[in-house]
């Protein structure tokens, strides 16, 4: 004895065979950015961050970022954001004293704290707007 209900071939047999020629709408199918490029994805949403951190400075702030570890906390000046396809982001910069810093880190374990500092010269260096854009033109 089946354990399919009586007439369940009969039922299945009558369903129409899948067209295999016809095009797949792309849309339908295409991946996220971020499960396609993590660095990618999350440069772009790291970069919106600083943009819009850096628009609630005054003129006498700039944007700097806080690193802790089990060790020590690093405070320093981000200069620039990058990304490693497909799951690293650099961030370099320099500390208070000058000293240059440079982070590499694997998407998942990125924890970065985003701070005001004190302008180092005349005027503030706002990167945000640059970074922004440069992301823009990546694409």
């Amino acid at each position: 004895m089946s354990e399919y209900p009586s007439g369940y071939m009969s039922q299945t047999s009558a369903a129409r065979p899948c067209n295999f020629g016809r095009p797949i709408n792309a849309g339908t199918l295409t991946p996220h950015l971020s499960q396609i490029n993590p660095a990618k994805g999350t440069h772009r949403q790291f970069v919106e961050c600083i943009y819009d951190f850096e628009k609630s400075l005054d003129d006498d702030h700039e944007v700097g970022a806080r690193l802790f570890s089990l060790a020590s906390e690093v405070t320093f000046y981000i200069q620039d954001v990058i990304y490693y396809d497909p799951h690293m982001i650099s961030f370099s910069g320099s500390k208070e004293n000058g000293e240059k810093v440079q982070l590499i880190q694997h998407v998942s374990q990125l924890s970065v704290c985003l701070v005001s500092m004190k302008k180092r010269g005349e005027e503030p260096v706002k990167i945000g707007f640059k970074l922004k854009r440069a992301a823009e033109e990546d694409g």
